[in-house]
């Protein structure tokens, strides 16, 4: 590339990475509202704890139905028109939980979180637009970023929640609501498409001169064999993000519960710990992540993921202070701060231009279905076998997490370079 032409594509590169932060930062403050505020909701409602638990499977179901249809529909018809679509969605879920709560109709309460799971699908046309406008070298630390977009929001979501709960119960997803409809009004003004096989508006010069030339007519729906296109890689990477987030689907299920029963702690400590969670990933990801990138690679970032995700698990699960809970909780923390941006960088590598976002669509719903599933067993554990068992079961899926990435490590077939695929 011309070196006259890279600070043009830093500017775009920068804006669109300001605009796809705040979009997932949007999302995960109406995902971490819910997170405290859902059972009493639902209670009010005279729900069951079962109907609490479908549905906060039924934004995960919807989640893995919509984000590869999404990360297909963003390569065919452009990453920006999804994404705005996507902020669209997120109001109009959050106006549809304040209406829920409000006149207390449940059925409504499961359609906000059902329209809420297939919008927050935009996560792999999110991930697809950075791969579009960063050379392989930024990559991590550009989903970092998107992490840590993610952590900050999960990290305030309960925090917005308690501030604004005084004002009623509808006050929280109201003012998530016109967070996403403002974010909705800047992407459409910052904006700019990146992917110059669709996009009825123009791919800024410098991205396209970087992106290199690209095949003529729109690109196809692919199945995921294509998407595989017989790299073996992508296939593993998928089965890492399915096992990722079994590993994680113990913390919303069976911690609050866990914490309350062994060392009576309330709602307001809870969602102390799910701030501290989302702290720690902001931290790693915003500021650390591209650094330990360059020094360990995002192969050996997931290994030491692996083994501090199975750690802190094991210590959760025989916490018999709060201390060593908390600890656990810290060192969990930071084995998914490291984990999660490392494994979608490694997918935007492996993954061919024309296909990426499919690809990454694939892969987020290869975590979602493990968060529609793991939640199920969690709970399954928790009451047939005792508090520490969903634990123990998360640590057993980042141990395969081990065991699978070391597989990966020994796989020699090099991508192809960029632009020549």
């Amino acid at each position: 590339m011309p070196i006259e032409e890279r600070p043009a594509r830093e500017r775009v590169r920068d804006r669109v990475l300001l605009v796809v932060v705040l979009t997932v930062f949007l999302d995960l403050i109406g995902f971490g509202i819910t997170i405290p505020l859902l059972p009493y909701y639902a209670e009010s409602m005279h729900a069951s704890v079962q109907v609490v638990g479908l549905i906060l499977s039924s934004y995960s179901a919807a989640q893995f139905w919509a984000t590869p249809v999404l990360g297909m529909l963003s390569d065919r018809y452009g990453r920006r028109r999804i994404i705005l679509f996507s902020l669209a969605g997120n109001a109009a879920s959050m106006l549809l939980f304040a209406a829920a709560t409000h006149y207390k109709i449940l059925y409504l309460l499961f359609a906000s979180r059902i329209v809420a799971g297939a919008t927050a699908g935009n996560l792999s046309a999110c991930q697809a637009a950075i791969a579009d406008v960063t050379v392989p070298e930024e990559r991590a630390w550009a989903m970092g970023r998107l992490g840590a977009g993610i952590g900050l929001g999960m990290a305030l979501g309960p925090f917005v929640a308690s501030l604004l709960s005084g004002w009623g119960p509808s006050a929280p997803p109201l003012a998530a609501g016109a967070l996403a409809l403002l974010d909705m009004v800047l992407a459409a003004i910052l904006m700019p498409e990146t992917n110059p096989q669709s996009a009825p508006k123009p791919v800024p010069e410098a991205v396209s001169a970087y992106r290199g030339p690209q095949k003529e007519g729109r690109a196809k729906r692919p199945p995921l064999w294509e998407v595989i296109g017989g790299d073996r890689r992508v296939l593993v990477v998928l089965v890492l993000y399915f096992l990722t987030f079994m590993a994680m689907s113990s913390m919303n299920v069976a911690l609050p519960v866990l914490a309350k029963r062994r060392f009576s702690w309330d709602v307001d400590q809870i969602g102390y710990i799910f701030g501290m969670f989302g702290a720690v990933g902001l931290v790693i990801q915003g500021f650390m992540i591209q650094r330990l990138a360059k020094v360990f690679g995002e192969i050996m970032l997931v290994v030491i993921a692996s083994i501090l995700i199975a750690t802190g698990m094991v210590m959760v699960a025989m916490s018999g202070t709060s201390t060593l809970l908390v600890a656990g909780i810290l060192t969990l923390a930071v084995g998914i701060a490291i984990n999660n941006p490392s494994i979608s960088s490694l997918a935007s590598k492996y993954a061919s231009p024309e296909h990426r976002g499919a690809t990454l669509g694939f892969a987020q719903s290869a975590g979602t279905l493990a968060r529609t599933i793991g939640p199920v067993w969690a709970g399954f554990l928790f009451d047939k076998v005792s508090a520490g068992a969903p634990f123990l079961g998360s640590a057993i899926a980042a141990a395969l997490m081990l065991m699978v990435v070391t597989g990966l490590s020994r796989m020699k077939t090099e991508p192809a370079p960029e632009g020549a695929r």
